[in-house]
């Protein structure tokens, strides 16, 4: 028996869950969330053919729902279809790479995420090197559809005043983070790929692609959805086991890590499935 069919009609909840707004419910049992969880990964590798309307609506349909603080629902959606568009975007991306390996090199090389040498100095010649590395690499090229999911701190004002002068900024923030999880959970069900793609919330790619989409500058951009068919499928992704995370009653102080443990456990086990070349 599905977790669906243990609710008692005679409770609120199960009343709920057979009508909402008039709409007969089909609410996923355990087993089916687990498996949506575990199958959705991150797409680097996109087919070019179009994403019909009807699955991006259904999808957008889904975050609509998403939970946030005081139901405030701070989240609008731009969805670039445009090809001309997805390419400029792509050289934008591009180019603030060039600054991201930058800094990324400062790092030990055994915790570096970009592996490449290419570590740009300010002079011309190196710099131009620099542009040329990254030109072209932008994994989200073929996409055929791009979401970019916009908060609006303006609508803290769902929340008491306390709340809003202490955590509205995180509120909205977190708000923002349930939607584009939904967004990716939405797209995984329907089989269509996403690359979850956090770049686009920096300063200077944030404006340069707030001026090409037209976006007013009190907008975040919390992310960026490229979508479409994948050209392949990752493997499945390290997850940390239960016992690792959860104490009962009380943190258990003989599992608290050091900070070189933390270093050694990603360099060991997170980060050998995470290193780029671009």
């Amino acid at each position: 028996m599905g977790d669906g069919q243990r609710f008692d009609e005679n409770v609120k909840g199960g009343r709920f869950k057979k009508a909402l707004l008039g709409e007969e419910l089909q609410v996923a049992d355990y087993s089916s969330v687990v498996g949506l969880l575990k199958f959705r990964r991150s797409v680097r590798g996109f087919r070019p053919d179009p994403v019909p309307r009807e699955l991006i609506e259904q999808i957008l349909e889904a975050a609509r729902w998403a939970p946030s603080a005081g139901n405030a629902q701070p989240w609008e959606f731009v969805v670039v279809e445009d090809r001309d568009t997805i390419q400029k975007l792509a050289e934008l991306y591009e180019y603030q790479m060039i600054e991201k390996k930058w800094l990324e090199a400062t790092r030990p090389k055994d915790i570096q995420m970009y592996v490449e040498d290419s570590v740009p100095a300010l002079d011309e010649e190196r710099l131009k090197a620099a542009i040329e590395d990254v030109k072209g690499r932008a994994p989200f090229r073929s996409a055929p559809c791009i979401i970019f999911p916009l908060g609006d701190e303006r609508w803290h004002h769902a929340f008491p005043l306390r709340t809003r002068l202490e955590r509205g900024h995180q509120h909205i923030v977190s708000s923002l983070a349930t939607a584009v999880f939904t967004l990716h959970l939405a797209a995984a069900a329907l089989d269509l790929a996403t690359q979850w793609l956090s770049d686009f919330e920096s300063p200077w790619l944030s404006g340069m692609t707030k001026d090409l989409l037209g976006i007013p500058q009190h907008y975040i951009i919390y992310e960026a959805m490229p979508l479409g068919f994948p050209t392949y499928y990752p493997k499945p992704r390290y997850v940390k086991p239960l016992h690792e995370l959860v104490h009962y009653e009380r943190y258990d102080t003989a599992r608290n890590r050091t900070e070189d443990e933390v270093r050694d456990y990603v360099i060991a086990n997170i980060r050998p499935q995470l290193k780029f070349t671009i």
